[in-house]
């Protein structure tokens, strides 16, 4: 691994803060973006999302890692670039994102993902600790586990969204009293995803 990579990987937790911070301020602003007022968990879930979903398994793939995790993050990958620009023109130009659009793909998702890491259960044995690969492995682990956590999110979202919140196209949990559990649910997830971008942080520092 380069040494670009290695500083994405040590200060991956600071990237995601910074946008974060930017991303509310900006929908809690005078001239916010679809979507409505957002959350401090939910902000920071969003841009943990796509920092971590979209680019963080790019710097892995380019690596010097076995080719069985190399075919899950590819899938993953391809996976979400496939979702990620259709539903940015679905939510931001025709306006008709759903949820339930998600929670499929989410599915699909994390179907495709298990059959590869069950195809290649015996591979995992050969990883060795202190390897790349093995930090690799910790992101498949993660992906799975937030995947996850992102179905029951846009499940609670679709029980608690109005009507008229439908059809203000409101994507996101506010601070109003009514998201508190959402929130607080959120932000156990956002605290246990941090958690191993900062052992990935220690992990680089101490190994690499």
């Amino acid at each position: 691994m380069n040494i670009l990579g290695k500083l994405l990987l040590i200060i991956w937790p600071v990237m995601i803060s910074v946008s974060a911070i930017s991303y509310r301020n900006k929908q809690n602003g005078v001239n916010p973006w679809t979507g409505g007022p957002i959350s401090w968990p939910k902000a920071f879930w969003l841009n943990y999302t796509i920092q971590t979903w979209f680019i963080l398994p790019l710097i892995f793939v380019f690596a010097s890692i076995p080719f069985f995790l190399k075919q899950i993050l590819l899938f993953h990958l391809i996976s979400w670039w496939i979702r990620g620009p259709l539903e940015l023109v679905m939510i931001y130009r025709w306006f008709n994102w759903s949820p339930r659009y998600g929670i499929s793909h989410d599915l699909l998702h994390i179907l495709g993902c298990g059959a590869l890491v069950f195809i290649h259960r015996d591979e995992w044995a050969t990883l060795q600790f202190g390897s790349v690969a093995f930090l690799a492995s910790l992101l498949v682990v993660m992906i799975l586990i937030t995947t996850c956590a992102e179905i029951s999110f846009a499940i609670l979202f679709l029980r608690l969204r109005t009507l008229q919140e439908k059809n203000d196209k409101i994507y996101f949990a506010s601070d109003d009293p009514k998201w508190v559990f959402v929130n607080r649910w959120t932000m156990t997830v956002v605290l246990f995803s941090f958690a191993h971008l900062f052992y990935q942080c220690y992990y680089v520092i101490r190994f690499f």
